[in-house]
């Protein structure tokens, strides 16, 4: 009886030291898989510094494009400034000539008006003479004089007479002159204004190329500058999420080895508890962490895959019009990566699983809000926030991904969700 007894103990001893032997070297294993995977996020963060890197070369070399531009648009305003300074002092130019041209008409209607009642005089000396016969008898003035002083004043008169018909006369045809003069004149400055106003409107054409112009710099000047900020926005995001992806997967991996290093403990218990009670059943076997359960409730409304010439690195699930909070749940326990609002996903959570020794990455996005935080440990069906419509989204709903592997910017490791998650 005691030989069976002691046959039966150390065939236990026999079985269990091989168990651990065989649970010692999986254990290495994943360890060390778990260890050249985080190794291989600290390589993927000194690549996307480099990238960094270079992009910081770029926005240099783009930089010094931006300053040109900026010349450029210096050298427009200074050009727009002298248009308008052009355009101003043109302005004056038709605004004095406007004057002149005024001025002269003024002065042609006054002359034409003089040149009128002239006309009107001469018409009347015209008439008197011709109801005196034709013209003044200046041997009858003069022999009809009653005396010397008569005499004088006679011929005194018909001087004056004559004298201020040679006047009249010669002011009509002064006046008729400057009339003349007058009106080339302001045919001339009509000319003058024509042209002035052909300039300016040349000058406002000016005006509205340079403007032109300089939108179109600016517009691309903000293009660049909008383009530079997207691009190193991505990356310094990207650099975020893979230093917290790495931490967080150091995190799994000690949770890991603690987990490993209690089962190992539990096993043996129970192995030295089946010697000694003489059983022969063996240790329990490894079990595994289960099946991920579904992220929320809903319908799928867009598969993982292909579609609008793009690939879909994940899947959504749709509110499907009710009303109320949908619950988003973790689907596996695991360390929170990243909970953080980005411009494209919104409010988004990122957990990093260790399932057996596997890191397996999930993805929450375009949540209403979040209820974890970064590095936080959360527990399989915890609460991650409502499903919302959050970031580039249109309507309510959750994308999901999985990735298998550490998460990275190029999202080569995502799969199809429906790998993990049930139906």
């Amino acid at each position: 009886m005691k030989r069976r007894v002691f046959l039966v103990f150390t065939i236990l001893l026999l079985a269990a030291g091989s168990f651990l032997t065989t649970l010692g070297t999986d254990h290495v294993e994943a360890n060390s898989t778990l260890k050249k995977k985080i190794k291989s996020i600290q390589e993927e963060r000194e690549e996307n510094q480099s990238e960094l890197d270079q992009k910081e070369k770029e926005i240099k070399a783009i930089e010094q494009k931006m300053k040109l531009l900026n010349d450029e648009i210096k050298v427009i305003d200074h050009q727009t400034a002298t248009t308008n300074q052009q355009i101003r002092e043109k302005d004056k130019e038709i605004e004095s000539t406007k004057e002149r041209i005024e001025d002269l008409m003024l002065e042609i209607q006054q002359l034409e008006e003089r040149i009128a009642e002239r006309d009107d005089l001469l018409k009347s000396r015209v008439r008197s003479m011709y109801k005196n016969g034709g013209s003044v008898n200046y041997l009858e003035v003069i022999l009809g004089a009653r005396s010397f002083g008569d005499l004088v004043n006679r011929i005194s008169a018909l001087s004056t007479i004559a004298q201020q018909d040679r006047n009249i006369l010669e002011a009509h045809h002064n006046d008729k002159l400057a009339v003349e003069a007058a009106k080339a004149q302001m045919e001339d400055e009509l000319i003058a204004l024509e042209d002035q106003l052909s300039e300016l409107e040349g000058l406002k054409a000016t005006l509205e190329q340079q403007r032109k112009e300089k939108d179109r710099l600016m517009a691309q000047l903000k293009t660049q500058e909008g383009q530079l900020h997207a691009e190193l926005g991505e990356l310094e995001e990207a650099d975020e999420i893979l230093a917290a992806q790495e931490k967080a997967m150091q995190q799994e991996l000690i949770a890991w080895q603690e987990r490993q290093k209690r089962l190992e403990e539990e096993r043996k218990r129970q192995a030295e508890e089946a010697a000694r009670s003489g059983q022969t059943h063996a240790a329990p076997p490894v079990t595994a962490a289960g099946t991920f359960m579904r992220p929320t409730t809903g319908s799928i409304t867009s598969p993982y895959g292909w579609r609008w010439g793009s690939m879909h690195h994940g899947i959504d699930i749709g509110k499907g019009g009710r009303s109320g909070d949908v619950h988003v749940v973790a689907v596996e326990a695991g360390t929170v990566i990243r909970s953080y609002y980005s411009a494209s996903y919104g409010n988004t959570v990122m957990i990093s699983h260790n399932v057996e020794g596997q890191v397996i990455t999930t993805l929450y996005a375009h949540l209403e809000n979040r209820f974890v935080s970064d590095g936080q440990r959360v527990e399989k069906g915890q609460l991650l926030g409502y499903m919302g419509n959050t970031g580039r989204s249109f309507g309510p709903h959750l994308h999901f991904e999985v990735h298998e592997g550490p998460w990275n910017g190029a999202k080569s490791n995502s799969v199809d969700p429906l790998r993990y998650i049930p139906r």
